[in-house]
């Protein structure tokens, strides 16, 4: 390995058609790559052995492969949710409402197994606002503002008595991808952390190649993935996309190439939800004609762990939570034994007591 390192390296200094910086950044990268290469080095395993193991853990249930609920039937039935060891990107232009079903979703989640929310973006004060809007309905506006009026007052002070059922932990001091593995492992050792978030994924810095984002963006993305499969949790990373989604005419429909500064985050990734709302391009209806007014689609553009498709949610005029609309006479599988069915057209999740 030693070797081959080394001749890697010679021959970068031997190409005439690079110069000083271009060497410095390609070496800096093997280095990188050889250190990864060797940290995560293991004895492989004979499948002979491992089979009879793996059987017997598959017989368990406490040993089967935890999906945590999001509060959405079809993402956990259809698409088959979040669960440990993945790493799940949330992809939208600004203002599309990442960061509020990012919110939605970590509150969810947290009634089951406890919950880190990273912020790379938002002050601690701003998202607990976001986190106090959900619960209570009231919107930012009047968060911010403070004038509440006396029912709101009652409102926040249920807010108070819901957030005991849930294991939510918060940081809104993340800048790098080294702070970030050291506060996740922090909480994973100490809280028996589940499920991360982490808002945004562009706002994440290294201490190597500031001077090229592309290749920053690809550590940050397996830096990402690689916590996700070393501790067994479900990492959900809200990323921006690129501007090209807006300069498309036919349809602004956001694909996987739309994924901002690099192809890495759309090959790391086991799940690729894209959020679109045509009203935030002051479209009225969807392509079909339906009226797109507090409507938005989640498009699961990429699922190693199910199916692809698209679900809508419906959100408040306050923007402040998301509910799932459910197709009249869709069925989900619950389990190999029983079916249920969903006639009715809003999702009976009690608004996700938010």
């Amino acid at each position: 390995m030693k070797d081959i390192l080394i001749r890697n390296i010679q021959a970068i200094f031997e190409d005439p058609s690079i110069d000083e910086h271009e060497i410095t950044i390609r070496v800096k990268k093997l280095i990188y790559e050889n250190e990864n290469h060797q940290a995560n080095l293991a004895a492989s395993k004979r499948f002979a052995v491992l089979l009879p193991e793996f059987l017997k853990s598959m017989e368990k249930s406490e040993e089967k492969t935890t999906m945590f609920p999001s509060g959405f039937n079809q993402m956990d039935n259809e698409f088959g949710g979040f669960v440990g060891g993945e790493l799940a990107i949330i992809g939208a232009r600004p203002g599309m409402g990442k960061t509020q079903l990012m919110v939605n979703l970590a509150l969810q989640m947290a009634k089951s197994k406890p919950v880190l929310y990273c912020s790379c973006d938002l002050s601690e004060s701003l998202l607990l606002s976001r986190f106090i809007a959900s619960l209570s309905k009231i919107s930012m506006r009047t968060l911010l503002q403070k004038k509440f009026l006396p029912e709101e007052i009652k409102q926040l002070q249920e807010v108070e008595k819901q957030v005991f059922t849930n294991d939510l932990f918060i940081n809104a001091d993340i800048t790098s991808i080294g702070d970030l593995k050291a506060v996740c492992k922090k909480h994973i050792e100490e809280d028996g952390v589940h499920v991360i978030f982490v808002d945004y994924l562009q706002l994440l810095g290294t201490s190597k190649y500031k001077n090229n984002r592309e290749q920053e963006i690809s550590i940050i993305s397996r830096e990402l993935k690689n916590i996700a499969k070393e501790y067994n949790v479900c990492m959900i990373v809200a990323s921006q996309l690129s501007r090209a989604v807006e300069t498309r005419t036919m349809s602004r429909r956001p694909i996987l190439s739309d994924l901002r500064d690099s192809g890495a985050i759309e090959q790391d990734a086991d799940k690729v939800i894209f959020l679109y709302r045509p009203e935030y391009y002051g479209l009225t209806t969807y392509e079909d004609g339906s009226p797109s007014h507090c409507i938005a689609t989640l498009i699961i553009a990429k699922n190693r762990n199910g199916s692809l498709g698209e679900m809508q949610l419906e959100r408040d005029e306050n923007f402040t939570f998301f509910k799932e609309i459910i197709p009249e006479d869709v069925k989900f599988e619950i389990s190999s034994a029983a079916t249920i069915t969903f006639s009715q057209k809003i999702s009976p999740l009690d608004d996700f007591d938010f």
